[in-house]
């Protein structure tokens, strides 16, 4: 059943797509709201991506910068220390 609703929504999407891009032959405006509404759709996936690529770029730079731990054989442990080692 699940099925069945998925695939005939998918297939309404499909055929409602080229009736929307279609221009109006009577709409002496039509070529021209056709082509506003393109281009808002353009700027919108290119905002989207603009803040994905943001994100991202934000994600891999406070993970370089996160320092690695230390787990030399001189490490102080989590509760601290003195600070000098070997005396």
């Amino acid at each position: 059943m699940r099925i069945l609703i998925a695939t005939s929504l998918c297939l309404v999407a499909t055929a409602a797509t080229p009736v929307l891009a279609q221009v109006q032959q009577n709409n002496p405006n039509a070529a021209n709201q056709s082509m506003e509404t393109s281009g808002q759709m353009r700027a919108l996936r290119q905002e989207q991506t603009t803040q994905s690529n943001t994100l991202r770029m934000d994600i891999q730079r406070n993970q370089a910068a996160t320092p690695a731990p230390n787990t030399g054989p001189n490490a102080i442990g989590p509760t601290g220390g003195t600070g000098v080692i070997g005396r």
